[in-house]
């Protein structure tokens, strides 16, 4: 169970106004002057912390940060049932970037021996195994940030093609920036081109989104994106994005 604090009517009312004045400024800017606003000293975001997967994508806003501040502070959620190649691909993507502090975060054990001790929850469970090695490690770990960032882009699928640049992660009390919302594909495979990025290595083997390696399999000619997520179950999302504890300010009602 979280022990998050839940905001009262004021402070939401508060954050929506900040989002929707970062919204309206950043929407301006490009996504690495929005990033390194966020990163070095705006007035609103005072201790940011980038959350990434490694995954099929991650190296784009991975490189940014590291251009802009190799110091920030990235958030890895270690669930004990990545690939093998997605810890290969976190390696060598942290030294070839320079990024100075990278924690891996990871199920408290002794919740996962009091709810998955046999490590067999996301068999019959997925959403509450997601609850305990993702959901409830980014509550814990971003218990001293005031916001986070994630590489969300509208182009991965329907259930992200509404996001904001800057939206209110209700849930935590937070802003959430996802600095890449409005990217296309093609805006990212030649972003990777520009700056000879490494590809992760499932890519390549039709895995465009990668998570757990029990809960992700490759994807068929003209599938989502998300298709070899969770597939044949009714599950879209971990539970680190849901709607509607994440909204945009344009849709808050006070």
């Amino acid at each position: 169970m979280s022990s998050i604090r839940q905001l009262s009517q004021v402070e939401l009312t508060r954050l929506h106004s900040i989002a929707s004045r970062l919204g309206d400024a950043w929407g301006a800017l490009s996504t690495q002057e929005a990033l390194e606003r966020a990163l070095c000293g705006d007035a609103f975001v005072k201790n940011p912390a980038l959350v990434s997967s490694f995954g099929a994508d991650s190296a784009v806003l991975l490189h940014m940060v590291s251009m802009i501040k190799p110091d920030a502070q990235v958030i890895f959620l270690d669930t004990g049932f990545h690939f093998p190649e997605t810890l290969v691909h976190r390696n060598q993507l942290v030294e070839k970037l320079g990024l100075k502090n990278v924690r891996s975060a990871s199920v408290d054990p002794i919740a996962e021996k009091r709810l998955d001790a046999r490590r067999r929850l996301h068999l019959s469970n997925p959403d509450s195994c997601c609850q305990l090695r993702k959901v409830s490690v980014l509550d814990r770990h971003l218990r001293m940030n005031d916001a986070w960032i994630s590489g969300q882009r509208r182009s991965q699928s329907m259930t992200r093609s509404s996001i904001a640049m800057v939206e209110v992660d209700e849930a935590r009390g937070k802003l959430k920036l996802n600095p890449l919302a409005n990217w296309s594909h093609s805006d990212i495979a030649a972003y990777k081109a520009e700056h000879a990025l490494p590809e992760h290595p499932l890519v390549a083997k039709g895995f465009p989104s990668i998570g757990c390696q029990p809960c992700t399999s490759a994807i068929k000619d003209g599938e989502d994106q998300r298709a070899g997520r969770w597939r044949s179950q009714q599950k879209l999302e971990c539970g680190l994005h849901n709607r509607p504890n994440i909204i945009a300010s344009s849709e808050y009602v006070a």
